[in-house]
Formats: structure tokens, C-alpha cells, sequence
């Protein structure tokens, strides 16, 4: 087992050594990889990777597509690695790794910090200068990829339970991202929850509040079909951003306002949506990504004198991870309610395709 703050996790680093290797016929073929073309997603054939001595290699059995990932193509994040919401089953293991199997069945962590810097040190491991820098090869969204080294001896490979799904395994990433954000905001079973964007993010907030025992949870988006998508998913009430919805939500808690707003779009009036609705002492929690240059739109004053909290998250790391594949293993099935579609990796651009352009899709996966 491998430990970090006092916390068991599942982790394939175990005593013992395996060596396997994949075929050399299997080596020499070509796979189909999803890269960033002119603005929109290409499927590419591409060489098998080779894992090195400390590697891993995986083959994807299931990966989702997240909000980053569009922003990658729309050009509004820096790096171009598509697909990190990847589980799938090892095929082949460097000479020099340990304890881990062919034919295990794994969901690998793309991002994994040092541990050891000062930004782990004190508790802000996402901010690790190799957090970022480290990245499963060429991504998830690709018929196999590589385990690097560094992410696998720094405890990133972890194990899927018996009876977890591959579907269900495409939500352990985004749902580690979630239960990181929440840590911060310090809830009990009587606060009162304002979610801004029930889109996939928004859903798993919802299932992880729950999952926790919060049970006033409001839901706000624009979209009539993902308010009721929210209610029918476990939301106390949903409806459009605004003054109306608002004056629900002072209702609600004695005329206080929510306890915490979870912002789970980047939209700069779904954050001024967020903010309004608090009460004073209350926290915005500033989850989902905005575009570069994106100016918040509030009153400095007014959050002053109300002592508003503004907070944001960035990703999850391992501990989080392992938090999450609990969850979801002890409320078998519940999450998958959440994934309306799944593609094949060949049509990959036409689920791109839905993903950005209707507001109907929920959560959105492809299986191989």
C-alpha cells in the first residue's frame, strides 16, 4: 500500500515484481488517437506506444470528455493532451515496474504533484511545478496510452473496484476535482448549497453533496432541460439564474441566503449569479474555468462588507482520488444516471460536436 496524510490508498505499488510486454505485432500496428486539428478534433492513426522501463501501458476501455477539453480546441488553455478522464486495462509493464499486472483493470491519474515542495508542504499540491508537467502519452482519448514513471512511483495508478464499470470509472477524475472543491467550503448537513451550471460538473456536485448529507441543494442554469435534469437527480429545487430564484433562496434559509454558491460553469454572470445569492459570511467557490481575461462583475465593496469568501479549485490530487472511488463504489450505479451519451473513439469529433453545440447532452463518454 501506498500512503500520503495518513490516508490508504489503492495504489499499484505493491512489493513484487511482474514483467509482461505486448506482442511485437501489436507494437508494430497503428492506433487511432484524438488530436487537436483546425479548431475541432481529429482522429489520427498513430504508432502503439512504447512504455519505458518505469512505465505503464494502458488501453482505454472508457474516457470522458470534459469541459477543458473543449476549451483546448477552442484555443483557451495551454495545453493540447486530449482526454484525462480515462480508465482502462493494463497491457504491458516496463522492465524495472513493480506490483503491477497485465489485464488489471485501472484508472490512472494524469496529473500527480512532487509531495515534497513547498506548494505540497502546505497544502496547495495542484499549484506543484509537476503537476501540471506530468500527463498520461498521448492522452486518453486514444486507443492506448502511457503510465509515466513519475506518476505511477508518486501513487497515480490506482486499482478499479470488482464491480466498478469502466462507465462508472470515467467519473472518478471529475468527481476527485469535486470532492477537493467542497473540502474547502466546510459544509454540514444544514447548509444551504447554490449550484450555478447543471451541466456534467453541476450533476456531480449535486451527487456529492448528497453523498455527504447537505440536503438543501439548489440548482441554476439557463436551460429548462438541465433544471429538470437537476431536480430529477437529487437538486431541492432548480430554475433560472435571476431575481426570482434569489428571492426563492431567502425564502428558503429564514431570509439569510445560501451558506456557499459552487460556480460550475466559467461564465463571468454565473459568478455574479453565485455571489448575490450568499449570505453574509457566505463562500463562492469558483469551479468551473473562464476564459482568459475574464473581468469578474461584482461590487468589491459589497463583498467586503459582507465578509464574502471567494474561493477556486484546481483539480484533485490522489487523496482525492481515492475519496471519490469510494464514493462511487459504495452508490454503485447512481453516477452513471449522469452519462446521456457514448461514442465509439472513431466518432469522437461528432461527440465534440455535441458536446459543444446543444445544451441537451449531460455527461458525455467514449468506449473502446
Amino acid at each position: 500500500m501506498l500512503y500520503r496524510k495518513g490516508l490508504e490508498m489503492e495504489c499499484l505499488m505493491k512489493p513484487g515484481r511482474q514483467k509482461r510486454f505486448l506482442s511485437q505485432a501489436t507494437l508494430m500496428r497503428l492506433m487511432k488517437v484524438c488530436v487537436i486539428g483546425d479548431r475541432r478534433v481529429v482522429v489520427e492513426d498513430k504508432p502503439v506506444p512504447v512504455p519505458g522501463r518505469g512505465d505503464v501501458l494502458v488501453a482505454m476501455r472508457a474516457c470522458g470528455i470534459c469541459g477543458t477539453d473543449i476549451e483546448k480546441i477552442a484555443g483557451n488553455y495551454s495545453s493540447t493532451v486530449l482526454g484525462h478522464e480515462a480508465v482502462g486495462e493494463v497491457v504491458s509493464v516496463g522492465s524495472e515496474v513493480e506490483g503491477v499486472s497485465v489485464g488489471e483493470r485501472v484508472f490512472p491519474h494524469h496529473h500527480v504533484p512532487c509531495y515534497d515542495c513547498h506548494y505540497c508542504r502546505t497544502g496547495s499540491e495542484t499549484m506543484c511545478p509537476h503537476f501540471s508537467s506530468s500527463n498520461i502519452h498521448p492522452g486518453g482519448l486514444s486507443e492506448f496510452f502511457v503510465m509515466p514513471e513519475w506518476n505511477i512511483i508518486h501513487g497515480g495508478l490506482f486499482k478499479l473496484p470488482g464491480p466498478m464499470t469502466y462507465r462508472t470509472g470515467t467519473l472518478i477524475e471529475p468527481l476527485a476535482c469535486v470532492l477537493r472543491g467542497l473540502d474547502k467550503l466546510k459544509l454540514n448537513s444544514e447548509s444551504t448549497v447554490t449550484i450555478v451550471g447543471a451541466g456534467p460538473v453541476g450533476m456531480l456536485h449535486i451527487y456529492a453533496l448528497q453523498s455527504l448529507g447537505v440536503k438543501n441543494i439548489v440548482a441554476m442554469d439557463i436551460s429548462k432541460e438541465r433544471c429538470d435534469f437537476a431536480l430529477a437527480f437529487g437538486a431541492s429545487s432548480a430554475g433560472v439564474p435571476g431575481d426570482a430564484m434569489n428571492m426563492s433562496i431567502m425564502s428558503l434559509t429564514d431570509g439569510r441566503g445560501a451558506d456557499a454558491s459552487i460556480i460550475a460553469t466559467g461564465h463571468p454572470l454565473a459568478t455574479e449569479s453565485g455571489i448575490s445569492c450568499l449570505r453574509r459570511g457566505g463562500s463562492a467557490l469558483q469551479f468551473g474555468l473562464p476564459h482568459p481575461n475574464t473581468t469578474l462583475i461584482h461590487d468589491i465593496s459589497d463583498i467586503f462588507r459582507k465578509e464574502i469568501q471567494l474561493l477556486s479549485t484546481y483539480s484533485g490530487v490522489e487523496s482525492d482520488v481515492a475519496k471519490a472511488i469510494s464514493m462511487l463504489d459504495k452508490k454503485k450505479g447512481k453516477a452513471d444516471e449522469m452519462i446521456s451519451h457514448s461514442f465509439r473513439l472513431e466518432d469522437t469529433p461528432a461527440a465534440f460536436y455535441l458536446a459543444e453545440k446543444t445544451g441537451n447532452a449531460m455527461k458525455i463518454i467514449i468506449e473502446n
